[in-house]
């Protein structure tokens, strides 16, 4: 799909309006409008999809998971889907309260009173974006949509999009957005800790089509989210999202790549790293790892990119941090290597120990996850891997080779420990002192015969 420039193409509607800053919002999530049979209808059950399911499995909350793939509702519905003990606890028992039904009829979706999209973009090899699942969830919404509704886009995607394939097919079918129906743009936050029900105390960025589109989300999100950034420029909102995932796409490629110049002048840098945070105007909160994970950082810049080339405009400075971001991981596999040639042993046929599979502490998202393309590319130089992470019990398949996930991290006997990330509750009294350890997280100094990514 060729991506139009938006220039001088916003609606009527889109009066002045700079933003307010954050604003305080206390609130319930009472059900919009009773004439509705379900509460929430959450359109695509991606990662971000059962994620959102997840966080609405509280009571009184009637959920409709909506795919057009019956492999994945089934997958879904019998708990074969890779996913956290704690997400499949709560999805399994809104299943069995009927709190939850879940669906391939569109005709469904007119019986939510929020309908919440948020199918996954692929990335095709010449690294274009592929829209045409979102232009297939945004035609089925908008055309089962009825009046009173809230319409919910999460999907990141171009500035534009949810003008183009909500707002205007909208407006051809005499539903009038702002009035009629609502229409909003609100990514999911990211970062979420996956014990807690709610986004409490994360910012939740609200773009709505006008003000009372705005603040009927803001209404809705309020249960749980407490700070907004709001604006009723659906634009704004998406060019915001992209520029946030730009902004921690290049600040990552840069920390690791001083990470990396620092291991190899025998500079701590975690102590460099520590005292810079400590001068929040130069550097704000940073941390190194073992990539940029999550596909917010590794395919939300593609759409500006994409977007980009309309206009004939360059990002010389992204394109390069998603080339560094990209190597990341292939860097990770060889400092295994030489770690391992140092205790005079081979990659092949090493016993290698992932210690934390998500991108974030405290989190269980494995949505493009570094972990996993580090097990990956250990697998392919010849190393047995094991993992270990308290939010995941089951086996994990990448590609043909299952690996299996310890309870007891040390009946796998690695000769190897990666700590790739470090959750709050995670034990890690088990690593003996003669145990090597390569910390990822570059803030693991208590634990024994540590070297640094």
């Amino acid at each position: 799909m060729a991506v139009q420039n938006i220039r001088g193409k916003l609606g009527p509607s889109n009066a002045v309006d700079t933003g307010d800053s954050p604003q305080k919002f206390a609130g319930e999530n009472p059900r919009i409008d009773n004439k509705f049979d379900y509460d929430i209808a959450v359109v695509g059950l991606g990662p971000v999809g059962v994620r959102i399911l997840h966080k609405h499995c509280i009571p009184k909350v009637r959920m409709l998971g909506f795919d057009v793939s019956e492999s994945r509702l089934a997958e879904l519905f019998n708990g074969s889907m890779s996913l956290s003990l704690l997400e499949n606890k709560r999805i399994a028992h809104a299943l069995d309260e009927q709190l939850l039904t879940l669906t391939a009829d569109p005709a469904a979706l007119a019986r939510a009173a929020v309908v919440i999209i948020c199918v996954p973009i692929p990335i095709l090899e010449t690294k274009v974006p592929d829209y045409s699942p979102l232009h297939e969830a945004c035609g089925l919404v908008v055309n089962a949509a009825v009046s009173d509704q809230l319409i919910v886009q999460t999907t990141t995607t171009y500035a534009g999009a949810t003008r183009e394939l909500i707002v205007e097919p909208l407006r051809g079918l005499s539903l009038v957005p702002g009035v009629d129906v609502h229409v909003v743009f609100s990514p999911e936050p990211t970062h979420t800790d996956i014990s807690q029900p709610k986004d409490t105390h994360a910012p939740r960025l609200v773009g709505g089509y006008t003000t009372s589109c705005r603040e009927a989300a803001v209404k809705f999100f309020g249960h749980g989210v407490f700070t907004f950034q709001r604006t009723y420029g659906l634009e704004s909102a998406e060019m915001t999202k992209l520029f946030e995932t730009a902004y921690h796409t290049v600040n990552t490629a840069l920390i690791n790549e001083f990470a990396q110049v620092c291991t190899a002048l025998d500079v701590p840098f975690e102590e460099v790293l520590e005292l810079a945070n400590l001068n929040p105007d130069a550097v704000s909160d940073s941390f190194a790892g073992s990539g940029a994970g999550g596909y917010a950082l590794t395919r939300d810049p593609t759409h500006l990119l994409n977007q980009s080339q309309a206009v004939d405009l360059q990002f010389p400075v992204l394109e390069a941090a998603l080339k560094s971001n990209k190597h990341r991981p292939a860097a990770v596999v060889e400092r295994c290597a030489r770690v391992l040639a140092d205790l005079g042993k081979a990659l092949s046929g090493s016993k290698v120990m992932v210690i934390g599979l998500s991108n974030q502490p405290d989190t269980a998202d494995l949505a493009g996850s570094v972990a996993l393309q580090v097990m990956d590319l250990l697998l392919k130089s010849g190393a047995d891997v094991g993992f270990h992470d308290h939010h995941f019990a089951e086996p994990i398949t990448l590609g043909e080779v299952q690996i299996s996930g310890y309870l007891n991290p040390r009946d796998f006997g690695a000769d190897l420990i990666f700590l790739h990330t470090q959750h709050t509750y995670a034990d890690l009294s088990w690593i003996r002192h003669v145990d090597t350890v390569i910390d990822g997280t570059y803030r693991a100094r208590g634990v024994a015969n540590r070297v640094p990514l």
